[in-house]
């Protein structure tokens, strides 16, 4: 890693980075900042600028390395040239925006003047124009408001898909994460799973105890859920003291493994709940998406039939899903 001089913040290690460079040494307390601009010189002169100013840097010099380093090492923001060899600056700032529901925000750098140009940019869904040339203050001021706009908006899609009880997604970002999930198995060709848990005789618990205490077995069975699933894993509350796990490039065999793992994370240690000791298990259904036949809809709902069935045989068990056997 090349270092970059600097005085006005303490010195860690810093520099501008290539899809070349194996690895980002980032600290996540400072915003990772993609720069693509075919210049060099213009790479090292705001590379510096950047790194003067707290941010982290990773550098392409074409879209096409631009695209690989954004899907790598996803950056808070990009700095991109306008016009750049093979994929321009539009392209990928449309490609940036097309992968993710919540894109980075794109600021445009440019030598182009007009307006239509500038239209052309915001059009493709940046959120920022800075014509060449320009100064250190004027870029890293609009850096700096870019990432402030990018931090309230993150905060506010947080709290829109979070339950507030359990920091798991909710229902209506787990529908949205499972139409995602499915259209990306179907487009290339993948496998993937849905698990259903439900905690066996959860009623009982807030009859004997209170709802309060309720609630504190629903947090201490979200962390455990959490505990052993795949960063990759899309896990959430799906209603009640039902649990739903999404489970990419995933078959059906596997996917039944990682249950039973689940299982028994569950029943394996007692619940504390202010002095008492409560055992707690969970039934678990799974389904794994048949393509090309199989949509979104059927895939959970062959999870749920597979969950039903583990709560028929005397819960506390995992079931898979059958066609052969369980018609949804």
């Amino acid at each position: 890693m090349r270092g970059i001089e600097e005085t006005a913040v303490p010195p860690f290690k810093r520099g501008v980075l290539t899809a070349d460079t194996p690895s980002v040494a980032h600290d996540d307390q400072r915003p990772l900042v993609l720069l693509a601009d075919d210049d060099g010189v213009t790479r090292a002169m705001v590379g510096a600028w950047l790194g003067r100013s707290g941010y982290d840097v990773i550098a392409a010099k074409d879209g096409q390395e631009a695209l690989e380093l954004a899907k790598a090492h996803e950056p808070d923001l990009l700095l991109v040239d306008v016009t750049m060899p093979g994929v321009d600056g539009y392209e990928v700032c449309r490609s940036i925006q097309d992968a993710s529901a919540v894109a980075p925000p794109v600021i445009f750098l440019t030598a182009h003047t007009n307006t239509t140009a500038r239209v052309a940019g915001l059009d493709a869904g940046a959120v920022d124009y800075m014509v060449k040339p320009f100064e250190e203050a004027e870029l890293v001021a609009r850096v700096r408001a870019a990432l402030r706009t990018k931090a309230v908006r993150d905060d506010f899609v947080e709290k829109a898909s979070v339950d507030g009880l359990t920091g798991l997604l909710n229902r209506r970002e787990l529908d949205a994460r499972c139409d995602a999930a499915v259209a990306l198995a179907l487009r290339h060709g993948r496998t993937l799973s849905c698990v259903l848990l439900d905690l066996d005789h959860f009623k009982s618990i807030n009859d004997r105890f209170g709802h309060a205490a309720g609630d504190a077995v629903l947090r201490e069975a979200a962390r455990r859920i959490r505990s052993c699933s795949r960063a990759s894993d899309i896990v959430g509350r799906y209603g009640g003291e039902e649990f739903m796990l999404l489970l990419p490039e995933t078959d059906a065999t596997a996917a039944a493994a990682a249950a039973e793992k689940l299982r028994l994370v569950l029943s394996g240690t007692p619940f504390e709940l202010a002095g008492i000791e409560l055992d707690v298990t969970g039934s678990v259904g799974v389904a794994a998406w048949d393509e090309p036949m199989m949509a979104t809809e059927s895939l959970v709902a062959a999870a749920d039939e597979a969950l039903y069935q583990a709560k028929a045989l005397g819960r506390n068990r995992v079931e898979l899903y059958s066609a052969r056997t369980s018609p949804v």
